[in-house]
């Protein structure tokens, strides 16, 4: 046997952050809304406040060619540098009483030339009763009031990015006269990569390129939920602030421990390699819902909400690991947040398909899809030779959708990557995507590996932590704060729906059934080593046995999927007892995974074994054109081999431990066998199945039909212009529903007063009579679900009804000027 290994050697550079702020008059953080007294006597106080202007001893222009050499070292984007300060209520600023009589503390800052300030403080409390407000310089910026219930304990704390060099402090003290203690010990100087606007729009540098998608695109709308879950990250490390995405996470308690999900190298102090400390951890910032309400990026923003501060449970580094990082909120959200515990799948199994949302470039929440291209194992190597586990991260390459080819940028690190389940697998580390490179590399660290592999020391791996119950699962749903579980399932909504108006005011509603994919294929279908036989011909495949495929029987399998090698023919080749299919494979791209479309579907019978397999027809004695895979084989299944087609063995020694990789697509649509079965169960999950159908009309129900029902006349319906969309039903889950592809009118003068024609008798058994046929051009009978089963062009006076079985019909009379329709019943 020649085994050729397979080498693969890249660099990759670590994702970095930007951000982009918005000024607007906001109560994101965890506040009581309301407006400062003073806003009531603003002329009168406007030349009583004295400012405190804070020293900027440096240089924006060398500060940023310092950021430049961290950002080539792989550290997240510098947004701010923080200034010690120590400023507190007894020794700073000034009390004043108001032509109300009451007092007010008031703290004016200015920081010149600051694109925008943060504020930090070591004591931040708030008595009960006790309110304070934070406000730049011309007002179009408010952030509180808080107040006691901001900040429980008075610990350590952060407020928001500021617009502007110059913020006020305000504070209004309770009735019962208790002291607030307020003391901010560091100012967070924005200087770089930060855009503030006061109209709520993208006007500056900092926001990301073109061809990033809206989460709010046709191309998010199945990730609702999980968008929901999805953070910026506002991380102060050391004597900076840096940016990074995230996402809450949920634990097999399903408590709603607000746990987040984001990347190791975030967290990390570049200029000493140390991590953040514990007080940096209680001022770190987290932002939900930063999106925009629609596709475009001209659409307004959401009100976003904010929560600060948090602790760190365990942490993965990215040197002999997998970048993973994993805290807890110091506070629980509340549940006007509106927040959603994203689900995960911590197997060793590529996802098929799925998307990463991230904030890029600090901007509003975007999303990136993949499944046209196999995701692939690697192992991360930056350009400072920082190697991380080996296999420990998957490379990611995103495919253009309608709205853009939307990648990876800065600020999108530790953003999570989801499968086609809506599970996270992975967090970003890095890559070299962008809008001109849309075909680059995004590497996430493995979530398997960020499970248990890299420490049995409890701050080294996140087993215990989201698997409290140590249930041992390998695969959790999301959790809403409504305590309502997400689905495992994507449950898919109809397709092709029309609403057609007809000559009467009828509009006929139709659909198709959606379709389902699944891949079938054993082991993990990452590449490892690709292998041959010295030019000898030979098939090299997978097997299952009956019992694997009772789910997918007399379903149609349309495509397999392979790696082929350089200057090798292939051919499929798939068999079932007597029945074989069989192939010629075209052209390939060598050494990654192609896709090839069967010209007939094979039709699944669950009652044989089915082989799926590659002839390697012809190629050179030096070349390989089996890939495998790492292993463990799958004995008897992943690692089937045979030099006739008929005879088969198996892969299977001391060095050969291994899986052919190959792999194909089986559809949810039935194909058609001669001897029809059936069974119960099988190693291959079923597909969903569909329970019926519900009609909307002006987005109110209108009917549910059976599964079986693929069309639906509404019949008399009013003039005007009408909207008609079809959703399926899956027992007690319905999908998203599907909109008619266009919007139907119906006109006042389409709808019949004609009483000159008709039909009698309107009970009747062998045949009906027409009144005035000759004015009549066509009747067409539909039955009491809406299907036309009979058309009767140019009707004499009497029509044979004989052979139609007893029931409700209805006759449809159309003349050149008018339409009737009769209600009939044939005993």
């Amino acid at each position: 046997m020649n085994r050729i290994k397979l080498f693969r050697h890249c660099f990759y550079t670590s994702i970095i952050s930007l951000f982009l702020l918005y000024a607007s008059e906001v109560k994101s953080q965890i506040s009581e809304g309301g407006k400062p007294l003073s806003f009531n006597y603003q002329n009168m106080l406007k030349s009583e406040q004295p400012v405190v202007r804070i020293p900027v001893n440096f240089s924006v222009e060398d500060l940023i060619a310092v950021d430049e050499w961290r950002v080539s070292q792989g550290a997240p984007l510098t947004v701010s540098t923080l200034i010690d300060t120590d400023l507190n209520m007894d020794t700073d600023g000034q009390w004043l009483t108001l032509p109300n009589g009451k007092e007010i503390w008031q703290l004016h800052l200015q920081a010149k030339g600051a694109i925008a300030l943060m504020l930090y403080y070591n004591a931040f409390y708030i008595p009960e009763g006790g309110k304070l407000f934070i406000y730049n310089a011309d007002k179009t910026q408010l952030l509180g009031a808080y107040t006691s219930q901001t900040n429980l304990g008075g610990k350590a704390f952060a407020t928001e990015f500021v617009a502007g060099d110059d913020l006020t402090i305000e504070y209004e003290p309770p009735v019962s006269g208790e002291k607030a203690g307020i003391i901010i010990n560091q100012i967070g100087y924005g200087y770089n990569h930060l855009t503030v606007s006061g109209n709520l729009r993208s006007t500056g540098p900092g926001t990301s390129s073109s061809c990033m998608v809206n989460i709010n695109c046709e191309e998010g709308e199945e990730w609702q939920n999980e968008k929901n879950g999805v953070c910026q990250m506002v991380e102060k490390v050391g004597g900076a602030g840096l940016l990074c995405s995230g996402s809450l996470i949920n634990n097999t308690a399903k408590d709603m421990k607000p746990y987040i999900l984001s990347a190791y190298h975030c967290m990390k102090n570049y200029d000493n390699d140390k991590i953040a400390s514990e007080e940096d951890f209680n001022q770190w910032m987290f932002y939900f819902h930063f999106e925009q309400t629609g596709c475009e990026t001209s659409s307004p923003a959401t009100d976003h909400k904010t929560m600060v501060g948090c602790s760190h449970i365990a942490s993965i580094p990215i040197e002999d690991g997998s970048d993973g990082l994993l805290l807890l909120l110091n506070n629980k959200i509340p549940e006007s947040y509106n927040v959603y515990f994203n689900g995960w799948n911590r197997s060793d199994v590529a996802p098929s398909s799925g998307v990463n949302i991230h904030h890029p470039s600090g901007d509003y929440m975007k999303i990136s899809t993949f499944g046209d291209r196999p995701v692939r194992t690697t192992t991360w190597i930056d350009n400072t030779f920082t190697t991380g586990i080996p296999d420990g991260h998957w490379n990611v390459i995103f495919d253009k959708t309608l709205n853009g080819h939307s990648v990876t940028e800065g600020g999108s690190s530790g953003s999570p990557l989801f499968n086609e389940n809506k599970q996270i697998v992975g967090t970003l580390s890095g890559g070299n995507s962008n809008c001109r490179l849309t075909n680059g590399n995004n590497l996430y660290g493995k979530f398997s590996y960020h499970w248990d592999q890299y420490s049995k020391a409890n701050t080294g791996r996140m087993d215990i932590w989201l698997d409290p119950l140590n249930t041992g699962i390998t695969e959790l749903p999301g959790l809403a704060q409504t305590g309502e579980e997400g689905n495992l399932i994507n449950y898919k909504s109809p397709i092709d729906v029309t609403a057609e108006v007809s000559p009467s005011n009828h509009v006929l509603v139709q659909w198709n059934a959606p379709l389902y994919t699944k891949t079938i294929g054993w082991g993990t279908q990452n590449a490892y080593t690709h292998l041959g036989y010295q030019g000898t011909p030979f098939y090299f495949g997978q097997r299952w046995e009956p019992k694997d495929l009772i789910n997918i029987h007399n379903k149609k399998l349309t495509n397999v999927k392979f790696i082929p090698a350089v200057n090798v023919y292939y051919a499929i080749y798939i068999k079932q007892g007597e029945r074989i299919y069989q192939q010629e494979v075209g052209s390939t791209t060598a050494n990654r995974s192609n896709t090839i479309q069967l010209k007939t579907p094979y039709v699944i019978d669950a009652s044989q074994e089915l082989i799926i397999s590659i002839y390697a027809r012809k190629y050179s004695r030096s070349n390989g054109p089996a890939y495998i895979d790492k292993g463990p084989a799958i004995h008897g299944k992943g690692n089937l081999l045979s030099f006739d087609g008929n005879q088969w063995e198996y892969l299977k020694d001391e060095e050969n431990d291994n899986n052919f990789i190959i792999s194909a697509t089986v559809t949810s649509e039935d194909g058609e066998l001669a001897d029809l079965r059936s069974a119960s169960t099988g190693s291959i999950t079923a597909f969903p199945v569909i329970t019926g159908y519900t009609i909307y009309k002006n987005q109110e129900k209108l009917v549910t039909v059976p599964a079986s029902t693929f069309r639906f006349t509404d019949k008399n319906v009013t003039a005007g212009i009408h909207t008609y969309s079809v959703s399926a039903l899956y027992d007690l889950k319905e999908s998203k529903a599907t909109k008619a592809a266009s919007e139907v009118t119906v006109s006042s003068e389409n709808i019949s007063t004609a009483d000159d024609i008709n039909i009698y008798p309107t009970i009747f058994k062998d045949r009906i009579q027409v009144k005035n046929y000759r004015q009549i051009k066509s009747i067409e009978i539909y039955s009491a679900d809406g299907k036309m089963i009979r058309k009767v062009n140019d009707p004499a006076e009497w029509i044979d009804v004989q052979i139609m079985p007893q029931g409700v019909y209805f006759f449809k009379l159309i003349t050149d000027k008018t339409v009737r329709t009769i209600r009939g019943i044939k005993q």
